[in-house]
């Protein structure tokens, strides 16, 4: 009886070998059924939908669904979807079964640009310009006003000098705290090369000046409406001004007579 179970544990064992060798044989004879999409980002809303990762792909690659999987380019595949700006990295690129499976870190946007002549696009949390896209859905910081620079796709702006690195470096600080982030939609470049928040709520603005010292003004513009535009009435004011250190200046709104 004993020998018998041995025999048997061996006889299946071996079943399950050929099995596997068999299933690897034939897998690559085996044709894809489909994609598996995984996309990894972290705003609100992702700036590629799984159906925009399936046109990139279908653009260079249109007959994948139904190849045999040993003719299907994954290097090809794996540049095209590289190519495309708004994709970080490709974490995941292979075959589970029959289906691709793709896995990728989407890029994070938080600035949109509205320069002087009309052009519009997108910058990355990096500094980095993205080409603009409807596919964008995220409610991110608006900058416009005297902006020209010119789009570049891929140029990082985070670290040059001008009305836009300095709007990106604003919003940066904005992003740093949820209450600024609620607060404030837009960065307006007045001709003075100086930014004005606008905020989501009230009918004031805020003369914020440049970059410099961008913590200390939003913390004093943070305590300003916290503790005296909270029961003096944020729309008694038609502006504050937050450029001169550890001082923020509130001009009253002009009544009709």
């Amino acid at each position: 009886m004993k020998v018998f179970r041995i025999v048997m544990v061996l006889l299946l064992s071996a079943a399950v070998v050929v099995g596997i060798v068999f299933a690897t044989i034939m897998q690559p004879k085996r044709a894809c059924t489909g994609y598996e999409c995984r996309l990894h980002y972290q705003s609100q809303y992702p700036c590629l939908s799984d159906s925009d990762v399936y046109r990139i792909i279908n653009r260079q690659c249109p007959d994948i669904i139904g190849s045999r999987l040993k003719d299907v380019n994954l290097a090809q595949v794996t540049e095209q979807l590289r190519q495309n700006p708004y994709i970080k990295s490709i974490d995941e690129l292979r075959f589970v079964g029959t289906k691709m499976r793709i896995s990728l870190t989407l890029k994070n946007v938080i600035l949109h640009v509205y320069t002087q002549n009309g052009d519009q696009y997108f910058v990355d949390e990096t500094g980095e310009m993205l080409p603009f896209s409807m596919s964008v859905k995220e409610n991110v910081f608006i900058a416009n006003g005297k902006i020209n620079d010119k789009f570049v796709c891929g140029k990082n702006i985070a670290h040059t000098k001008g009305n836009l690195a300095m709007a990106f470096q604003i919003a940066e600080s904005l992003l740093q705290n949820d209450f600024y982030t609620a607060q404030f939609r837009q960065i307006y470049v007045n001709q003075d090369n100086e930014a004005i928040l606008v905020p989501s709520v009230g009918r004031h603005v805020v003369l914020f000046g440049t970059q410099e010292q961008a913590e200390d003004k939003l913390f004093n513009l943070q305590q300003t409406y916290q503790q005296g535009l909270a029961y003096m009435g944020m729309d008694n004011y038609s502006m504050l001004d937050v450029r001169y250190k550890n001082r923020v200046i509130a001009k009253k709104r002009q009544t009709a007579i």
